[in-house]
């Protein structure tokens, strides 16, 4: 199947096959689970949506919702994330390629009770097709950025016709709920609810590590940062995390890195590429510069630390490791990416730093800049001097961390509201047992 000619075009351009090609046609085998006849399939295009899915399940579970959960991604880190955010409580799936035939067939497999659609994921084909069979459409956790609104408003009937096979839509903020409405979304199917991608607790991003496992919010603020300093061998080291950097960044980071130890002697510097498949192309460039360096992998597996450069190369650390970090820089933010979670960090009480490109996390970012808990930095030279002013006024950034730390306390509730949304829309009943099934 992996020769289908359809697809010859792709393999021509990238070289690469198609993951999970038979899921994306809709083939596969789906177990019946005991889920009480409620089968909520959550769509969730990359790590941060599959965690804010996570959140809305969490939130569903709290009020004893019983449903099977399938969430699916198009894109394989994105189906890993799933499957490792969610463990074993979910059916994970690639999502069908948004092609009718395709889309027929996937529906047919899974019979699901309602689509749940996180974020900006708007397949025309798929919504259209679960409307024709009655299937719900709710939007949660809908964001909107101003980008994507342009890019949307190009195709303005499309998107409206799109828009209108959603029951209802719960949106994180005002603006958002602007640009859906400015799309065509009818206004009584739009609620502002908040970002459930913000409303994950430490026990949330920390549940995979059995050794913190049971800890609440304060005994991981206090466990997490001596448990991953002892298994990366860190001592008291400072540290500086340079989360979900992107190409262009890492040579900006390694100058300021190198500058600041006229000052700070003893930094460590963490790195934390984006996507895991440019690991061997960084290395490589850092051996050509004669750089020496480990990877976390590495340290983990007991290998003496014996660099003060370290390169994170297992995929959902970053944020659990955040823990350990003195100051933060979120990547894809000095070259034009759209920015990444400033949230995780500021979970930790790590007041973020990051460049001028945070289109994708716009609303975060205004949310910590404006308590003093997040700092924009144009280049390197500002990163630098951003970290040596606060390595120089303790009391300035102990008080921009507090603030980092109240601002994330602030956004509870969020996914408790978009769940009582998603109750309400598809009128399931309270006080039962959830039920996550696997494949």
């Amino acid at each position: 199947m992996a020769g289908t000619p359809f697809f010859a075009p792709y393999r021509w351009l990238t070289g690469r096959p198609i993951a999970g090609l038979g899921q994306r046609l809709g083939i596969f085998n789906l177990k019946p689970g005991p889920g009480g006849g409620v089968r909520l399939w959550f769509h969730a295009a990359s790590v941060g949506e599959v965690q804010a899915a996570l959140s809305l399940v969490a939130a569903l579970k709290k009020d004893g919702l019983k449903a099977e959960i399938i969430v699916t991604s198009v894109t394989e880190q994105g189906l890993l994330a799933a499957k490792r955010i969610f463990g074993g409580s979910a059916t994970c799936l690639y999502a069908p390629l948004d092609l009718p035939w395709v889309v027929k067939r996937f529906l047919r497999q899974l019979k699901p009770s309602a689509y749940l659609c996180l974020e900006t994921e708007l397949w025309p084909v798929m919504l259209r097709l679960a409307k024709a069979q009655g299937i719900p459409a709710l939007l949660v956790n809908g964001r909107l950025s101003e980008r994507s609104f342009r890019r949307y408003a190009r195709l303005s009937g499309l998107t409206r016709k799109t828009l209108a096979c959603f029951d209802r839509a719960a949106v994180c903020q005002e603006d958002d709920r602007q640009r859906y409405q400015a799309l065509g979304m009818a206004p009584e199917r739009l609620a502002v609810c908040g970002n459930a991608k913000y409303d994950l607790t430490l026990a949330d991003l920390c549940r995979p590590e059995a050794a913190l496992a049971g800890l609440d919010g304060e005994g991981l603020r206090a466990t997490a940062p001596k448990f991953y300093r002892k298994l990366l061998g860190l001592g008291d080291q400072p540290v500086l995390i340079a989360g979900s950097t992107h190409s262009g960044e890492e040579e900006l980071l390694l100058a300021a890195w190198q500058a600041l130890r006229a000052d700070i002697p003893d930094l460590i510097l963490i790195v934390a590429p984006r996507h895991l498949e440019r690991l061997g192309t960084l290395a490589g460039q850092w051996r050509a510069q004669g750089l020496k360096f480990q990877t976390t992998s590495q340290l983990r597996a007991g290998q003496g630390r014996e660099s003060d450069l370290l390169l994170l190369d297992r995929m959902g650390e970053l944020a659990r490791l955040y823990a350990v970090a003195t100051y933060v820089f979120c990547g894809g933010s000095l070259t034009p990416k759209g920015g990444h979670n400033l949230m995780e960090p500021a979970l930790w009480g790590k007041p973020p730093l990051f460049g001028p490109h945070m289109q994708d996390f716009a609303d975060a970012r205004l949310l910590l800049e404006g308590q003093g808990a997040g700092f924009t930095v144009r280049d390197g030279q500002e990163l630098r001097a951003r970290i040596l002013h606060f390595h120089q006024h303790h009391d300035q950034y102990h008080q921009a961390a507090q603030g980092a730390l109240a601002i994330t306390a602030a956004q509870q509730g969020a996914a408790s509201r978009q769940a009582e949304l998603i109750r309400q829309a598809l009128n399931l009943p309270r006080h039962n047992r959830i039920v996550e099934t696997q494949r």
